[in-house]
C-alpha cells in the first residue's frame, strides 16, 4: 500500500446512481437510462443488499493507489493488497473490532453487486462486471480483484481528487451530491444550476420524491457543503439549487489529464 495516495475517483464513479443511499439494505435494482448510457445495479442471489455510496469509499481508496503508483511508473493490475487496518485508517475509520466487521460486510456487498451498464462499451451490448470480483482474507492482508472497468479509467486518467472530509459525510444523498458537485461544479466559478427534479431522476434514490426534495431543501439552505457552497434557486419555474466554489480557492483537489467535465451555463439547468 502506498502511504502517500490521495484520494481519486473515477470520474463516471461520481456522475451516475451507481450506489444505495439509503442506510438500511436495498436489494430492489437501480435503473438509469439517459440520453447515451443506461445502468443497471442489482445484487446477486442471495445478497443481503446492493452496495452502499458508504461502501464506495473503498473503490476511491483502491483507485487512489492505482493512481499514485501510476505516478510513480510502478506496474498495476487488478489486483490490489493491503492491511484492512491501513484501508480503514485511509478512509479516516477506527480500526476497533466493529470497524472490521463493518470493512467485510461492505467488500462483500461490492462483490455482490452487479453491474451493468453501456458505459465504457465497446460494442453495442452493455458490460458486466462487479465492483469487487474477487476478494479474500491472506496473512499479508486484504486481496482484492477490481474490474476492468475500474482499471481502465486510471490508465485514460480519467480521474478527479476526492476531498479527505467527504469520508466524514455521514448523509447518502450529501455524500453522493459532493461527488456529483465535484464533477459538474468544480471549476464552475460562476456556478452550477441544477433542479431539485433532475437530481432525484439522477440520483436512482429510493426514497419518496418529497422525502428527497426536503433533503435537498435541508442541503440548500445550510448554504455549504464541504468546499462548495450551496444557494436555493428558482429557475425557469423549477425549484432547484446553484452549487459553485467558494471565493477563495480553498479546494485543493485538481482536474487531471482526460478530464471532460463538460460544464453548464449557470444560465442553462443541467441536461444531464
Amino acid at each position: 500500500m502506498l502511504e502517500h495516495a490521495r484520494p481519486r475517483a473515477p470520474v463516471d464513479l461520481m456522475n451516475w446512481p451507481w450506489f444505495s443511499l439509503a442506510k438500511t439494505p436495498r436489494t430492489a435494482p437501480i435503473r438509469y437510462q439517459g440520453k447515451k448510457h443506461s445502468v443497471h445495479i442489482a445484487p446477486v442471489a442471495g445478497a443481503p443488499g446492493i452496495a452502499t455510496i458508504w461502501d464506495a469509499d473503498i473503490l476511491i481508496w483502491a483507485t487512489a493507489q492505482l493512481v499514485q503508483a501510476q505516478d510513480e511508473r510502478l506496474p498495476i493490475s487488478r489486483r490490489l493488497i493491503a492491511p484492512a487496518s491501513r484501508i480503514l485508517g485511509f478512509l479516516g475509520r477506527g480500526t476497533g473490532r466493529s470497524q472490521y466487521v463493518r470493512l467485510t460486510a461492505a467488500i462483500d456487498r461490492l462483490a455482490g453487486t452487479v453491474v451493468e451498464t453501456t458505459l465504457g462499451a465497446t460494442a453495442d451490448a452493455p458490460i458486466r462486471f462487479r465492483w469487487i470480483e474477487a476478494w479474500e482474507a491472506t496473512p499479508a492482508g486484504v486481496l482484492l480483484t477490481l474490474p476492468d472497468w475500474l482499471l481502465t479509467s486510471v490508465r485514460q486518467r480519467r480521474v478527479l481528487s476526492v476531498d479527505p472530509d467527504h469520508f466524514g459525510l455521514t448523509g447518502g444523498i450529501e455524500r453522493w451530491l459532493w461527488l456529483l458537485a465535484r464533477k459538474h461544479a468544480a471549476q464552475q466559478s460562476t456556478g452550477w444550476i441544477v433542479s431539485f427534479d433532475l437530481l432525484y431522476a439522477r440520483s436512482g434514490s429510493a426514497a419518496r420524491h418529497c422525502d428527497f426534495v426536503a433533503a435537498l431543501r435541508r442541503l440548500s439552505r445550510s448554504g455549504r457543503l464541504l468546499t462548495y457552497r450551496l444557494d436555493p434557486v428558482w429557475h425557469r419555474g423549477k425549484e432547484g439549487v446553484r452549487i459553485g466554489r467558494y471565493a477563495v480557492p480553498i479546494h485543493s483537489a485538481a482536474l487531471v489529464p482526460g478530464d471532460n467535465p463538460g460544464f453548464l451555463s449557470p444560465n442553462r439547468e443541467d441536461r444531464l
